[in-house]
């Protein structure tokens, strides 16, 4: 990569180059007062020779061999294994306060989704504070006090710290980046990382890169306002600046991935057309990520070419799959991506295009974890996260709920008890099958009232042809699929 003489400098003072906070590319930006000779070698090489600066930073963003190269260079976090300090925050009051979990299952959440990147958490600790927007996050008391929690060796051996909140704004990343000299992450980042490393498809990437790069702007900004002190210079032979030609290349890059998608959505929009034509009704299994959706589709439709994985975000794109409901309809059941809570809009509206599916969808299965301890705190974000995309009210008002892993709890009359009759919860386990064939005919019940569809019965002789017209309008239905 021609970055790598970038990436990997050396001098006196690689250690707060390597924990300035920014990812290696443009770590020199933040060491320029603690190195200077470093940091004017490594700008007039990219502004003496302009033209060259353009073409290395070109080849970047319109590399086709894969999908979101530029911007997993710029955020690329070190392969090794990390050593995390979690930081999570309490909110006191407000509206941002969720009553439905505690910061416990926060902090446990946070953690898990550390592991899923093969990381560890080295030792948590939880602070009150009374929001989240301020520049500090915490009174001046607490971060004094973190300060010297992580001065005094209790965190010793740890490579970064994560903040387990939304997303940092840049006063915020200076601000903790300053205090600590390590690599601060929050959970936009961390939860981009794992995209980036479960991503397997076109679409997915493409998606990933999308998300990436709101990011990449915020961090850019940052580096920006640190480098302040340095003279802006021509990047290119038009004169036009390092900075604006970042912000070009960047929204140039935002507009090849965005018509790429397009492509694919216009692709997946004939698809449908196909289905509506030949009256092949779909439904969306949705649910917090990890809850089980995958094992539910697998047990209904008995396709032996899924696999459920229990990790946090395990599917990233839209798969379909064919299965039949007790009055022998063939419906194909949609997967998608998990939900989770509080991450940024922004990183949701990168996977629209997977999303639409729910919104087209005959019929919404929302899949619950019933035995996860936060059960009530994700039913409630992936309520509310359905209700942001804007679905028609035939499809909000007939989502079925159903309490998945029954199977892992002792005490399940109890648990039923709990839920509220209007619910009209289903209790399942794709393990053992209980409540299947319920959900079966739960669907079937809401695919008829949704879709208009009248169910006959007629009776035929069993020798008849009407039989035999029966049976081969059934086959190639199923062959269409």
């Amino acid at each position: 990569m021609r970055f790598s003489t970038v990436r990997w400098l050396h001098c006196a003072s690689t250690p707060k180059l390597l924990s300035s906070g920014f990812p290696p590319p443009f770590a020199f930006l933040k060491t320029g007062k603690a190195c200077p000779d470093i940091i004017s070698q490594t700008l007039r090489s990219f502004t003496t020779g302009s033209d060259k600066a353009h073409e290395i930073i070109s080849d970047l963003v319109n590399d086709s061999s894969e999908e979101y190269s530029f911007a997993r260079e710029y955020l690329r976090i070190p392969g090794t294994k990390q050593r995390l300090f979690l930081v999570q925050p309490r909110i006191k009051y407000g509206p941002r306060r969720n009553m439905l979990t505690t910061s416990a299952l926060q902090a446990a959440e946070n953690t898990t989704l550390v592991e899923t990147l093969g990381w560890e958490i080295a030792d948590t600790i939880t602070l009150p504070v009374a929001s989240l927007d301020s520049p500090h996050i915490f009174g001046s008391g607490n971060f004094a006090m973190l300060q010297e929690t992580i001065r005094s060796g209790a965190a010793k051996g740890i490579s970064g710290i994560f903040l387990g909140a939304n997303i940092l704004n840049n006063m915020q990343m200076k601000a903790f980046r300053d205090a600590f000299h390590l690599p601060i992450y929050d959970r936009y980042r961390i939860v981009l990382e794992i995209f980036r490393s479960h991503a397997r498809t076109r679409e997915a990437k493409l998606q990933v890169a999308l998300a990436e790069l709101p990011y990449l702007r915020s961090v850019f900004r940052a580096a920006d306002g640190d480098s302040s002190g340095i003279q802006p210079q021509s990047a290119s032979s038009s004169g036009q600046t390092w900075i604006g030609l970042r912000k070009q290349l960047i929204q140039d890059r935002e507009s090849k991935i965005r018509k790429e998608l397009e492509r694919i959505r216009a692709q997946r929009s004939l698809n449908r057309q196909t289905r509506t034509k030949n009256e092949i009704p779909s439904i969306a299994i949705v649910g917090y990520t990890n809850c089980g959706k995958t094992s539910i589709i697998k047990a209904l439709t008995n396709d032996s070419n899924l696999v459920p994985e229990n990790k946090l975000f395990a599917t990233l794109d839209v798969t379909s799959h064919a299965g039949q409901l007790p009055n022998n309809i063939t419906a194909l059941y949609i997967d998608t991506i998990g939900f989770i809570s509080d991450i940024p809009t922004m990183l949701i509206a990168s996977f629209a295009a997977v999303l639409e599916e729910i919104t087209v969808a005959d019929v919404i299965v929302h899949v619950r974890d019933i035995s996860h301890p936060d059960t009530k705190s994700q039913k409630e974000t992936v309520l509310q996260q359905l209700k942001e995309l804007n679905l028609p009210e035939r499809l909000l008002s007939n989502v079925i709920e159903v309490c998945n892993k029954c199977d892992q709890i002792s005490n399940l009359e109890t648990v039923k008890k709990e839920i509220v009759p209007e619910e009209d919860a289903l209790f399942t386990s794709a393990v053992t099958g209980e409540g299947l064939y319920a959900l079966r005919e739960r669907m079937e019940e809401v695919l008829l009232e949704n879709s208009g569809l009248t169910e006959k019965s007629f009776r035929v002789p069993q020798s008849g042809k009407e039989l035999r017209c029966a049976e081969i309008f059934t086959h190639e239905k199923r062959n269409l699929l």
